[in-house]
């Protein structure tokens, strides 16, 4: 995302960290007034001439003023806005304020002990466009894994893909390693992210033909204690700038820190991740297609719905010799990597329709 952070008179300390937070993600963030993470991916803006040549997708802010967030955005020309909302600061919103709530399209945040005093009065606005930061306390290891990141970060993912209003669109779901990226085994450290030849070319394609890219991992190293989960988002900070540098934008990342066993709804084959990636980026998931070199990860894109395939980097060629020994469906289709597996995709794959049609 490519983020405009137009910085409070009087922040909130939990929105401000949150934002860090983002910053540390890897999301493009500009930064407008103080408080910037002292972060070089950070551009620092102080008017309107720092800002040419740079099209956000989004203005938000570190507090809950409306007007001043959204004059900004305007200014940058985006249409869509995130705020963190505090109960007693819109209960004294002007006139001018709602109006600069209206003028975009905005989602809040507001604090889970307030949610039922917004339900109950909810001061025009709509409470489909707001959610409610985690009410419980969490230790974190650093910024870019603190839950409250997780909350800002997909609600400004829910506002970009609804400002678009185009209806639902087609997901790419792409596993990261052995895929994306060399496999190394348990990779943690960034520096070890080595994207497979002809990546980046391929999801340039696919995104100029309209499809999502959202990337879906499993990264049990979390919960078998290998590396810590900040280890984790620091390396997809590292895939997102990878990508980045080759004209390429990463719709979402969603992954599963748990070990095999746990009863998690996210950790694949299961399709929690693919179903709360649709949720949020309004995609079709029975249009979508999930790509990996293990057999979970076809599998994974037909329990969501999907149709799934099975490259051959990686562990796939591995995967490919014990195709129907787990009780998985076989893969809609298996190529030797992604490019040739997205070609074959944008070419025909799309045009099969919906796989639950087949079984009728």
């Amino acid at each position: 995302m490519r983020v405009l952070v137009v910085a409070a008179r009087v922040p909130l300390e939990r929105a401000r960290r949150a934002l860090h937070g983002l910053a540390r993600r890897g999301h493009q963030i500009a930064w407008l007034g103080d408080g910037a993470p002292d972060l070089a991916s950070v551009r620092r803006v102080r008017g309107v001439r720092e800002l040419a040549g740079w099209q956000a997708e989004l203005v938000t802010s570190d507090g809950p003023e409306p007007l001043r967030a959204a004059r900004w955005g305007w200014v940058a020309r985006v249409h869509a806005m995130v705020l963190p909302l505090s109960l007693e600061r819109v209960t004294r919103w002007s006139a001018l304020d709602r109006f600069a709530w209206g003028s975009l399209h905005s989602h809040g945040v507001l604090d889970g002990a307030e949610g039922e005093a917004l339900r109950a009065a909810p001061h025009g606005i709509d409470l489909e466009r707001v959610g409610l930061w985690p009410t419980a306390e969490f230790e974190s290891g650093g910024e870019a894994s603190h839950p409250d990141v997780e909350i800002l970060e997909r609600a400004c993912e829910r506002a970009i893909a609804r400002h678009r209003g185009r209806g639902e669109r087609v997901g790419l779901f792409l596993d990261r390693d052995g895929t994306l990226v060399r496999e190394v085994g348990y990779l943690s450290d960034p520096g070890d992210l080595e994207l497979l030849p002809g990546v980046d070319v391929a999801l340039r394609r696919a995104a100029d033909a309209g499809l999502a890219l959202v990337v879906i991992s499993n990264q049990a190293g979390v919960g078998r204690g290998l590396f810590p989960l900040e280890r984790v988002y620091e390396a997809m900070a590292r895939l997102r700038e990878l990508l980045r540098e080759r004209g390429v934008e990463l719709d979402a990342i969603h992954f599963c820190p748990h070990r095999p066993g746990e009863g998690c709804v996210c950790r694949k084959p299961a399709p929690g991740l693919l179903e709360r990636a649709a949720q949020d980026l309004q995609l079709r998931l029975s249009a979508s297609v999930m790509v990996g070199d293990k057999r979970l990860d076809p599998a994974t894109g037909h329990a969501a719905g999907a149709r799934g395939v099975l490259v051959r980097t990686g562990y796939g060629r591995e995967e490919e010799q014990v195709l129907g020994s787990d009780g998985f469906e076989s893969p809609d289709r298996v190529f030797d990597d992604l490019p040739a597996a997205i070609t074959w995709w944008l070419d025909e794959g799309r045009a099969l329709g919906p796989r639950s049609a087949e079984r009728r």
